[in-house]
C-alpha cells in the first residue's frame, strides 16, 4: 500500500532546455523539482504546442523518470514548437514549468523523437 498521508504534489520542474535538434531527434532536458512533495517522483508529463499558438490544444506525452518517447505523426514540418513539463508523484501532477525556447523543426523530416535526459 502506498502511504501518501502528508504528501503533496511535486513542485515545478525547471524550464525544458533544447539540447539539440538532429534530423528527426529533439533532445530536451530539465532540472528536477526542488521538492518531490514528500513522495517519490514517478514520472513527467511533457506538453508541446506550436510556438505561434495556432494549435488550439497542446499535445502531450507521459514519460517515466528516465525514458525515451517517440512521436511520429503529430509534428508539422517547418513549424516551431515550445515545451513544458510537470512532475508526478503518488498525489498527482504538480504545476507545469515555464515554456521552453522555441525550436524549429526542419521542413525535410517526417516526425520527431524526444530524448528525455535527466
Amino acid at each position: 500500500m502506498n502511504d501518501t498521508k502528508g504528501s503533496r504534489v511535486p513542485s515545478t520542474p525547471g524550464c525544458p532546455r533544447i539540447v539539440k535538434v538532429i534530423g528527426t531527434n529533439v533532445s530536451i532536458t530539465w532540472t528536477q523539482p526542488d521538492s518531490d512533495g514528500g513522495s517519490k517522483i514517478t514520472g513527467y508529463l511533457v506538453i508541446y504546442a506550436t510556438a505561434s499558438g495556432s494549435r488550439s490544444i497542446p499535445q502531450q506525452i507521459t514519460v517515466g523518470v528516465t525514458t525515451t518517447a517517440k512521436l511520429d505523426k503529430s509534428i508539422t514540418r517547418g513549424t516551431s514548437y515550445v515545451f513544458a513539463v510537470a512532475a508526478k508523484n503518488a498525489r498527482g501532477f504538480g504545476d507545469f514549468s515555464t515554456l521552453s525556447e522555441e525550436v524549429e523543426i526542419p521542413s525535410d523530416i517526417h516526425g520527431i523523437s524526444f530524448v528525455v535526459l535527466l
